[in-house]
């Protein structure tokens, strides 16, 4: 009985990956990925310069017609923190294309508060769609704070 419900347990994890990237060949997962992670490096060296604008533009949809550009920066030029230096801000990237819209990056931020301090890292997966013409991160979890 361990056994069966080890294997469904197995099977449940594995197949999601298998099912939605179904379909691509190993050279259109590459690429995907590939794209997905370097829009992702973009979207926080926007965080970290305070191109807050910029960043907003490569928020999904669905965050753009919920906030203004004007209030996510407001938003965003409150927060009592900020991405770490350039080597400590993102750590350890692993991507996982779920289709050729929808890939997964989880990765260790480091963030310190505004004015110096000691970092501190969190580790969390963002959701990357492919809208339009790009790559997009939600926005509302840029928004929420991590601390």
């Amino acid at each position: 009985m361990i056994k069966k419900v080890s294997l469904l347990l197995l099977l449940v994890s594995i197949v999601p990956s298998l099912v939605f990237s179904a379909g691509l060949t190993q050279i259109e997962k590459r690429k995907i990925e590939s794209d997905a992670v370097n829009t992702f490096h973009i979207i926080f060296d926007f965080w970290k310069d305070g191109k807050c604008a910029d960043l907003y533009e490569h928020g999904c949809r669905k965050n753009q017609t919920s906030v203004s550009k004007e209030d996510f920066t407001n938003k965003m030029r409150k927060k009592s923190y900020e991405m770490a230096l350039s080597w400590e801000r993102i750590r350890d990237m692993e991507a996982e294309v779920a289709s050729n819209k929808l890939v997964y990056v989880k990765a260790k931020i480091g963030y310190r508060k505004k004015g110096g301090g000691d970092t501190r890292f969190l580790t969390q997966t963002y959701r990357m769609v492919f809208e339009g013409d790009r790559w997009r991160i939600d926005l509302s979890k840029i928004l929420s704070c991590p601390f």
